[in-house]
């Protein structure tokens, strides 16, 4: 993939000791939580299947495929979200949208319709994060950006932001071979059993900021 990265222009230096804390609040949390969720989805699997008529075989296929890379999945859900900390780290945040959007050739018509639709699913779920956590979000962007030199992050730039999430989240099922419409089975039960934890993550990470002092005010 090769991401577009997001304007973000350094006006002071960044609070590197108040990032390090940052990321070790939220992503390590968030990554076993992925994890955990994502050992439950082969039972998942298996009891769709059952109730799958003629796609019952698409499901245990990819229930099996599902076991056997279950911790490269949960690797590569990390290494996504750490891949767009670490940018911000080096004051050049990337773009989720590019990342999601980054084609191997290029254009649209040669994307193949399944990635569309895995793409689409992971724009919904960042979505539905971002109705869930629209207030908290915004203070976060400030403070974030804040710490990290910069006056400020948006929804395409906040590294642990739910559309970076959903770019994660993507990610980490694009390495397996799974039937599309099981592929976005799996999208909703992340945005499903996601939801709630990364809402108290966020919130907590920004009650961290507060009381370290970080833009401490009405924001």
């Amino acid at each position: 993939m090769s991401p577009t990265q997001a304007e973000f222009r350094r006006q002071h230096a960044p609070d590197a000791a108040l990032l390090a804390q940052a990321r070790e609040a939220f992503l390590p949390a968030l990554g076993e939580a992925f994890a955990v969720a994502v050992a439950r989805y082969d039972d998942v699997l298996f009891d769709r299947a059952e109730r799958a008529g003629a796609s019952q075989l698409l499901f245990l296929d990819s229930m099996r495929e599902l076991r056997r890379h279950r911790e490269d999945i949960a690797a590569r859900f990390g290494r996504q979200l750490a891949l767009a900390w670490g940018s911000l780290e080096d004051g050049a945040p990337l773009s989720a949208e590019g990342a999601l959007s980054a084609g191997e050739g290029g254009g649209l018509s040669l994307v193949p319709e399944h990635e569309l639709e895995s793409r689409l699913a992971a724009r919904n779920l960042a979505a539905a994060l971002q109705r869930e956590c629209k207030d908290v979000l915004g203070r976060l962007e400030r403070r974030l950006g804040w710490i990290a030199g910069g006056a400020g992050l948006d929804a395409d730039s906040n590294p642990i932001g739910p559309e970076h999430i959903g770019v994660a989240v993507h990610e980490a099922f694009s390495g397996c071979e799974l039937a599309p419409e099981v592929r976005l089975v799996l999208i909703k039960l992340c945005e499903r059993d996601l939801g709630p934890l990364v809402a108290k993550l966020y919130e907590a990470l920004d009650q961290r900021l507060v009381r370290a002092g970080v833009l401490p005010g009405p924001a």
